[in-house]
């Protein structure tokens, strides 16, 4: 009995492992792979400053008030692909401070094939940018007349993040040596809060004013669109090495709502005003390449 239970035993084992490679599709397993790339290019906003009225607008002071203004990037990727339907994907890039500011996190997920050449599936991402914005304090230079309306006299700026998810469906064609993904979808923005303080006092008089702003968490829907290329230049059985080119378009309607609190020293008031500017187009461009090595 022993001798015929060995050989039901290996055969319900052989039809379990495949039934289960039929299942999962392992029978060809894929290699995973690992690139690295490096890539430089421009960055590039766009949002018209609108009327001063009687509430400042910060949006109005990015790349110093003329509502166009480009970066230039220096960016450092990596992705990992497991096979040949996951994609994971990181990135970090730098302005010309050549600190890390800007993050990136992708998933992608190949769902199926129209033809041998096209691939389709969903990709997603998270990330964060900065761009800074610039003396905000000519509002008030400008309109509040007859006192210092800034007691400091530093060059007023500071770096406004950007955070954003989005997911795009994505198409991938492919051939012998040129791959490109296009991908486009929708996502959620918000900058995130910061707070500033100015001080004011009249000449020769016993006032002051402290004004201090505190933004707002404000999530916007925003159109996100990315398109990558690559060409290889050479490869083998170890590695590939390539060109890469990657552009990338978002846009939405903006705006940066906040809370102002004025402190008056004379009568020692308090008033508190929750604020929030219309919104308006506001767009960021990417363009960018460089070379890729694949493992």
């Amino acid at each position: 009995m022993a001798a015929t239970r060995l050989p039901l035993r290996l055969l319900l084992l052989l039809i379990a492992v495949i039934g289960y490679n039929q299942i999962f599709g392992q029978t060809n397993p894929v290699k995973e792979s690992l690139r690295l790339d490096i890539q430089f290019g421009g960055r590039f906003f766009h949002r018209a400053p609108q009327p001063i009225g009687s509430n400042i607008d910060f949006l109005n002071y990015l790349h110093n008030g003329t509502g166009n203004n480009n970066y230039g990037v220096m960016g450092i990727g990596i992705s990992l692909s497991p096979n040949e339907r996951w994609t994971f994907a990181s990135e970090l890039s730098m302005l010309s401070d050549l600190l890390p500011s800007h993050m990136q996190i992708t998933v992608m997920r190949q769902f199926g094939s129209i033809n041998p050449a096209w691939d389709w599936g969903i990709k997603s991402m998270a990330y964060v940018y900065p761009q800074y914005m610039d003396e905000f304090n000519q509002f008030h230079l400008q309109t509040d007349t007859g006192l210092i309306a800034d007691l400091d006299h530093n060059y007023r700026q500071r770096t406004l993040y950007d955070l954003g998810i989005s997911a795009m469906p994505f198409l991938k064609y492919k051939d012998k040596r040129l791959q490109t993904t296009l991908a486009s979808g929708i996502g959620l923005n918000s900058f995130i809060p910061f707070s500033e303080v100015v001080t004011q006092k009249k000449l020769s008089e016993n006032f002051r004013r402290e004004i201090r702003y505190e933004t707002q968490y404000r999530a916007a829907l925003a159109s996100h669109t990315d398109l990558e290329l690559t060409f290889h230049l050479y490869q083998n059985s170890e590695f590939e090495l390539g060109l890469l080119i990657q552009a990338e378009f978002l846009f939405s309607f903006r705006s940066l709502a906040y809370q102002r609190t004025v402190l008056t020293w004379t009568n020692e008031t308090q008033t508190i005003d929750n604020i929030k500017p219309k919104n308006r187009f506001y767009s960021k461009s990417d363009l960018s390449g460089g070379l890729f090595l694949k493992f």
